[in-house]
């Protein structure tokens, strides 16, 4: 392992969300499939309705990696591994800070005086169940109380710690990415505590990169003031937060190796949440960026790693495939994300539009089998009621669920990844199969092309088609590659 990543609050764990997507279609720097991803989560708002959805997206990554679809393909090529427990909470239930700070200790004291002047009554009496409500002076003041690093330390710190070490004695450079808001709470209050915290942690610091997402204010909400009294976030405040976080980094040149600000002009609107599993925003184009930026950092050299990033786009109002950066792979290719985004794109939508429907049907009896030769020669003698196959189509609905609400969600700014309309209600996902040639990229693969491929194979010198040889897979698995290889855009 030496690829780590840590989610902290509410936008964390959507970039973490659009990681996951990236290391199953492969984008990872992991050529010879010789690295993992070790992620884990921080918020003390447990239920939070955007971890809660990554969380559910994560499990069914980590059982279809389970499928074997050969070692010559990008597919699944980077495993992911969660942490033990995958979410860590610098709060205990029903806590506030008056009770983690240990406050009554320090009454009537000189600090206990100096807490008093630096926190107002409702911060320090506010239930943290649901976070840190848009105060990132109380995050700050309990991960720092709370984290617990070193042999000593809790889970999932000790493991944390103790695997990172392992790495680099054996000789490997570690790249650490942590990824969060700098205008809420959770995010503003533990990007710069956990990283500096890590750093006095580790055998040899020179192998060791930490680099960071910043995610600048992109959304807004309209707040509402609790009848409890208890604080909460403001969206009014959002700039006035980023201007102070900003000019604190600007001037801590030791904290990240590389440092990536990522936010957009056009706000979203949301609705307000104090926390809990309301708190459920869709997937936006600026998580998306947020695990570019992560890959961007994983393919960097330690010993050349520049402070900041840079990243731009063909035109000012819209995002689309051309925008896409390359990829810098670990053997020093170059890979174009837009190739590979593109064909996974087709494989899912071929799956979730054009096959599963038909195995569904096929399986009742209501659907001729001669028609579906590809049925016949590859499916009809598999179990398809495994843990596996339906992981791998509850990972097909969240893929194109993510990429729906990133088209339609990112508001201010065209996104055309896909055709609008290969997207239907969120609780229909299907699609007319006439639609398949031009959903991704007007490469006119259409239905009957997909049906061939499956049925026939591929094309040799001589014209004459056939399936390529798959050693040492079967079944389902290798049905997978089999349409996987038949949604490339060239032959």
């Amino acid at each position: 392992m030496s690829y780590y990543f840590i989610s902290i609050g509410g936008s964390g764990a959507k970039v973490m969300e659009s990681l996951a997507h990236l290391c199953v279609l492969g984008a990872l720097p992991n050529t010879r499939k010789q690295k993992d991803i070790y992620i884990m989560a921080i918020d003390p708002d447990r239920s939070n309705g955007n971890l809660t959805r990554t969380g559910k997206l994560l499990n069914s990554c980590c059982t279809l990696q389970k499928l074997n679809v050969g070692s010559d393909t990008d597919l699944f090529k980077t495993e992911i591994n969660q942490a033990d427990p995958f979410i860590w909470s610098p709060s205990e239930i029903n806590s506030n800070l008056d009770n983690i700070l240990d406050y009554q200790v320090y009454q009537g004291k000189p600090i206990g005086d100096l807490y008093e002047a630096l926190y107002k009554k409702d911060e320090r009496r506010t239930n943290l169940n649901k976070g840190f409500r848009g105060h990132p002076s109380i995050g700050a003041a309990v991960m720092a109380k709370k984290v617990s690093l070193g042999d000593t330390g809790e889970e999932p710190w000790k493991t944390f710690i103790s695997t990172v070490n392992a790495d680099v004695d054996n000789g490997k450079d570690v790249h650490i990415f942590i990824a969060g808001s700098i205008f809420g709470g959770t995010g503003a209050a533990g990007l710069p505590t956990i990283a500096r915290l890590l750093r006095n942690q580790f055998n040899d610091a020179s192998k060791v990169a930490i680099g960071g997402a910043f995610i600048l204010p992109y959304f807004s909400f309209k707040s509402q003031v609790q009848e409890d009294g208890s604080i909460f976030a403001d969206s009014e405040n959002f700039i006035t937060n980023t201007k102070a976080a900003v000019k604190y980094y600007s001037v801590q040149k030791n904290t990240y190796n590389t440092m990536y600000f990522i936010g957009d002009n056009g706000k979203s609107n949301v609705e307000f949440s104090i926390g809990a599993i309301e708190q459920k925003n869709d997937a936006n184009v600026v998580d998306f960026y947020g695990a570019l930026a992560a890959i961007d950092f994983y393919s960097m050299d330690i010993a050349n790693m520049k402070p900041c990033a840079y990243i731009s786009r063909c035109e000012e109002e819209s995002y689309s495939w051309d925008d896409l950066p390359e990829l810098q792979m670990d053997n020093g290719d170059s890979v174009k994300l837009r190739d590979k985004m593109a064909q996974f794109t087709r494989f899912v939508f071929a799956y979730e539009h054009l096959i599963r429907p038909v195995i569904h049907k096929l399986s009742k009896g209501e659907l001729p089998l001669y028609e579906y030769p590809w049925y016949v020669e590859q499916l009809a003698n598999v179990n398809l009621e495994t843990a596996e196959v339906r992981a791998f189509e509850e990972y097909t609905e969240s893929y194109v669920r993510w990429l729906a609400q990133i088209e339609n969600r990112s508001d201010g700014r065209k996104v055309t990844y896909v055709d609008k309309d290969s997207f239907a209600a969120e609780k229909e996902i299907k699609i007319s199969p006439s639609l398949f040639a031009n959903c991704v990229d007007n490469t006119s693969i259409d239905i009957n092309e997909i049906w061939f491929r499956l049925s026939e194979g591929e094309c040799d010198d001589n014209k004459h088609y056939k399936h390529k040889e798959y050693s040492g897979i079967s079944g389902f698995s290798k049905f997978l590659r089999l349409l996987y290889d038949s949604c490339e855009s060239t032959r």
